[in-house]
C-alpha cells in the first residue's frame, strides 16, 4: 500500500557498499526517474501549493488558484516529456500500461470538453475560462493530463504525507485566526469589511473551504483509523482535530452533504474492526469539545452571531454533550459488544445503519424538495431554476456539448447574489449540464457510477485504499450545492488517480 498511514515517520533503507556497487554497473534508468520526479511535482503542487498560492489577497482569487495549477503541471509536463524522449535501460522488462474504463470516460470528457470550446459562442473565455472561476478548458486538459501522470508513475516519497499533514495544520490555524478576527497574513486587507468573516485561512470563501475539508479530511480519517504507532496517531488526531474546528467554522452547510455521503461508505470500513470504532470515538468526543470551544468562547462571537440551520444546532451545548456521550459509548461500550457478536451479526450491523441512512438521505431530499422555492439555499433555488429555463432554451448543439466551460455569466440575465454578478450555477451537474452538454454530464455521472462500481469489485471498503475513495464520494455530495473551482477540482483529480493507482494493484 501506498498509504501514510501505518507510520508516518518512515526512514530511508540504508545503503550497504555492495548496493552501491551494483548501482554503478547497472545503467541508471532516468526515464522511470523523471517520470517519478513529474508525478512528485505535482502531488506537492496539488496539496501544498495551490492551498496556499495566492495574489493580491483574496481580489483574484479564483485566477489565482488556476494559476498556481498552471505553475505545478507545466513542470510536470516537461520532466515526464524529457522522460519519454529518453530511451530507457534496453535489459529492463517493463510492464504493459493498460487502458482501464476511468480512463476511457477522462479521454471521453477531454474530447468533449474541446469541441465545447472550440464551438463556443466565447472560445476565449471557454479556453481559460476567464468568464467564470477559472475552469476553463485549460484547467480540465491541465488537470487530464496531470491524471494519466499520476496514475502510472507516481510512487510515494518517503514520509509525503507528513508534509502534507504540516501543511495543513497551518491552513487550519489560518481559518482559526481569520474567524477570530486575526488576520495574520495580512491577506484581507482590500477587502470589502461585510466579507472579512465569508473569505478565511488561504483556501477562499467558506464555500470553497467546505469543499476542500470534504476531500482533505476523509484521508486524514481513514489514516488516523488505520495508524499502528502511537506518534502517528497522536498527528493525525491533532489535524484532524483542528479539521473539526475549521468544519464548525465553514458555517456552509453544503459539507454536511458531503460528509453523509462520506459516512455511508465509510461506515462498513469503521464498524468491521472494534480498533477503528474506538478511535472514531475518540473523534466525536474531540469534535463536541470543539463544539464547545467555537459555540462559547468569546474570540468566536461573530461566528456564533452568523451560525445558522445546523450550525446553530451543532454550537449549542447539548449537542456537544451529545457528541461527547456518542464518544465515550464508541470507546468503552460498543468495542465490548462487538468482542460477543458473531461476524454475521456484525454485518446485519452495518446493513440496517446503511438502509437507515439511504432512507434518512431520501426523506432529507423529499423534505427539501417540499420546501424549494427560489430563496433555497442562500439562492441557489433562483439559480437553479433560471440554469433549468436556460438549458429549455438551448438550441440542439448547446443541449449536447454545452456552451463552453465557466462561460455561464453570458447567459444568466438578470441574476445576481448578494449583488454580485452570479458566473455558475452553484450545483456541479447543472455546471457541467449547460457547459459540455448532455454528452458531458452522462459521461462525469458515469464516472462516478465507474468508482462506485470499481469499489466493491475491488473491495476497497475493506482496506485502506477507501482513504482515496471517500474523498471523491464526499466530492460528490459537496458538489450539489457548489460549482467546481481550481483548487477543489484539482484535489479531486489527486485522489482519483491515487485512487486509481490503488486498486490496480
Amino acid at each position: 500500500m501506498m498509504l501514510g498511514s501505518g507510520s508516518l515517520l518512515r526512514k530511508p533503507k540504508k545503503v550497504t557498499h555492495s548496493m552501491r556497487i551494483k548501482t554503478r554497473q547497472k545503467n541508471e534508468d532516468w526515464n522511470n526517474i523523471l517520470k517519478r520526479y513529474s508525478a512528485d511535482i505535482l502531488f506537492f503542487g496539488i496539496l501544498i501549493l495551490i492551498p496556499f498560492y495566492m495574489e493580491n489577497g483574496y481580489l483574484n482569487l479564483t485566477q489565482a488558484k488556476a494559476h498556481a495549477l498552471y505553475i505545478t503541471v507545466v513542470p510536470a509536463m516537461i520532466l515526464f516529456g524529457i522522460a519519454v524522449c529518453i530511451r530507457g535501460d534496453k535489459h529492463e522488462t517493463r510492464k504493459r500500461t493498460t487502458i482501464n474504463g476511468l480512463d476511457c470516460l477522462l479521454i471521453g470528457i477531454a474530447i468533449t470538453v474541446l469541441l465545447s470550446s472550440v464551438l463556443s459562442q466565447n472560445p476565449r473565455e471557454s479556453f481559460w475560462g476567464n468568464a467564470g472561476w477559472s475552469v476553463g478548458a485549460v484547467t480540465m486538459f491541465s488537470l487530464i493530463t496531470a491524471y494519466f501522470i499520476l496514475s502510472r508513475c507516481y510512487a510515494e516519497p518517503v514520509n509525503a504525507w507528513l508534509f502534507v499533514l504540516m501543511a495543513n495544520i497551518a491552513i487550519f490555524l489560518f481559518t482559526i485566526f481569520h474567524s477570530m478576527g486575526i488576520d495574520i497574513l495580512g491577506v484581507h486587507a482590500a477587502i470589502v469589511p461585510k466579507q472579512f468573516y465569508l473569505y478565511v485561512s488561504t483556501v477562499g470563501n467558506l464555500n470553497w473551504l467546505s469543499g476542500y475539508l470534504c476531500l482533505i479530511l476523509p484521508v486524514f480519517f481513514v489514516f488516523f483509523l488505520s495508524a499502528t504507532d502511537h506518534m502517528t496517531v497522536i498527528l493525525y488526531g491533532s489535524v484532524l482535530t483542528l479539521g473539526m474546528i475549521n468544519v464548525l467554522l465553514c458555517l456552509s452547510e453544503s459539507i454536511f452533504a458531503g460528509i453523509w455521503v462520506c459516512a455511508f461508505f465509510a461506515l462498513p470500513f469503521i464498524l468491521r474492526d472494534k480498533k477503528r470504532i474506538r478511535r472514531l470515538g475518540i473523534l466525536f468526543f474531540s469534535f463536541g469539545i470543539s463544539a464547545l470551544l467555537v459555540g462559547y468562547l468569546p474570540v468566536f462571537a461573530e461566528k456564533q452571531r452568523r451560525a445558522g440551520g445546523l450550525f446553530s444546532i451543532l454550537l449549542d451545548w447539548k449537542a456537544a454533550l451529545f457528541l461527547c456521550i456518542l464518544g465515550g459509548l464508541c470507546y468503552f461500550i460498543l468495542p465490548v459488544l462487538w468482542d460477543k457478536m458473531s461476524k454475521q451479526t456484525i454485518q446485519k450491523i452495518i446493513i440496517f445503519f446503511e438502509i437507515w441512512m439511504a432512507v434518512s438521505s431520501v426523506v432529507v431530499i423529499c423534505i427539501s424538495i417540499r420546501s424549494y422555492d427560489n430563496n433555497w439555499g442562500n439562492n441557489r433555488g433562483q439559480i437553479w431554476n433560471a440554469s433549468i429555463e436556460l438549458f429549455g432554451n438551448f438550441d440542439l448543439k448547446d443541449k449536447l456539448i454545452g456552451v463552453g466551460p465557466d462561460t455561464l455569466r453570458y447567459y444568466y440575465n438578470g441574476i445576481t447574489s448578494h449583488s454580485l454578478i452570479v458566473l455558475t450555477s452553484h450545483n456541479e451537474w447543472l455546471q457541467w449540464l449547460l457547459t459540455t452538454g448532455i454528452i458531458g454530464a452522462i459521461l462525469w455521472a458515469a464516472l462516478f457510477l465507474w468508482l462506485i462500481i470499481s469499489c466493491f469489485r475491488s473491495h476497497c471498503l475493506e482496506h485502506e485504499g477507501i482513504a482515496f475513495f471517500l474523498p471523491l464520494m464526499a466530492y460528490l455530495g459537496q458538489a450539489m450545492l457548489n460549482s467546481p473551482n481550481a483548487m477543489n477540482i484539482s484535489l479531486f483529480y489527486l485522489f482519483l488517480s491515487l485512487y486509481r493507482k490503488n486498486i490496480s494493484r
